[in-house]
């Protein structure tokens, strides 16, 4: 039985490599790679550690990605650890370019090294799903409103930078093919995001029984009547909060806890 490689390259990007050869910037582009691998297996290590399943590390010529199914659906620490693992390999990174010139001596390379490591980092900063600034505020905003919403609202301001960004660049005339790719593949991530929100959210809740961390943060409690569907009750659970479900039927209150009200839900359905 073939087991799918650890890390997969994009047809393209042979190609691209190819091309960057006659046009002499092999050395530029390899580099690129090398530094963003790095930064890819800086989240793949860290995934690993807390048994993330992850399916595999894609390379394309614009960037990489790591392919797992576990956001959305990890405790916030975990969360947040893997998606820092990538951004901190730049300071390694930092540090080893600066230390080359007292080995090796000034060289023209090393600051178009610095350069590429640089752009890297601050472009996965940028605040765009799935880009590592992007879970960073996603993150950021579970801690007050619910993940369906959340997933949203990220997913309109991941729209509206793209679009706005792009119209910037075109007006300063920096345009490019390569952009314009790589922002049509971000537009793409966002709209199969929001398109499949209730599948991602159904996915957290299935799993929270097993990967729910306990934390200080008081239970949040839902009020809904008898007449509130399963669909909208789990729309407004939270990320990394504990939730009761207050029933109030003809000025009767009863309360059943998150995990009472998934299994009575799925055992009615079985």
């Amino acid at each position: 039985m073939n087991k799918e490689r650890t890390i997969y390259l994009h047809p393209l990007l042979f190609l691209m490599l190819i091309a960057s050869y006659f046009l002499g910037m092999f050395i530029e582009l390899f580099s690129f790679l090398v530094i963003v691998t790095i930064h890819e297996l800086g989240h793949f290590v860290a995934a690993k550690y807390f048994k993330w399943n992850v399916r595999r590390l894609v390379l394309w010529p614009f960037g990489g990605v790591m392919e797992t199914e576990d956001f959305y659906n990890r405790p916030r620490k975990e969360e947040l650890i893997v998606i820092l693992a990538g951004p901190i390999q730049h300071v390694w990174i930092a540090v080893f370019l600066w230390a080359m010139p007292l080995s090796f001596g000034e060289h023209i390379m090393i600051e178009r090294l610095w350069l590429i490591n640089l752009l890297v980092l601050g472009f996965n900063l940028i605040p765009i799903m799935p880009l590592d600034g992007g879970r960073l505020v996603f993150i950021m905003m579970n801690k007050w409103i619910s993940l369906y919403r959340a997933i949203i609202c990220m997913s309109i301001v991941s729209f509206t930078i793209i679009l706005f960004g792009n119209v910037i660049i075109f007006i300063m005339g920096y345009y490019s093919i390569h952009l314009s790719v790589f922002s049509m593949f971000l537009l793409i991530d966002n709209w199969m995001t929001f398109q499949n929100k209730f599948i991602f959210l159904i996915r957290h809740v299935l799993n929270r029984a097993t990967f729910y961390e306990k934390n200080n943060d008081p239970p949040h409690i839902i009020e809904v009547s008898s007449q509130t569907s399963f669909p909208e009750i789990i729309s407004r659970f939270k990320m990394n909060r504990y939730h009761y479900i207050r029933y109030q039927t003809r000025g009767e209150d009863s309360i059943i806890s998150e995990e009472e009200f998934i299994n009575n839900y799925f055992h009615d359905q079985a």
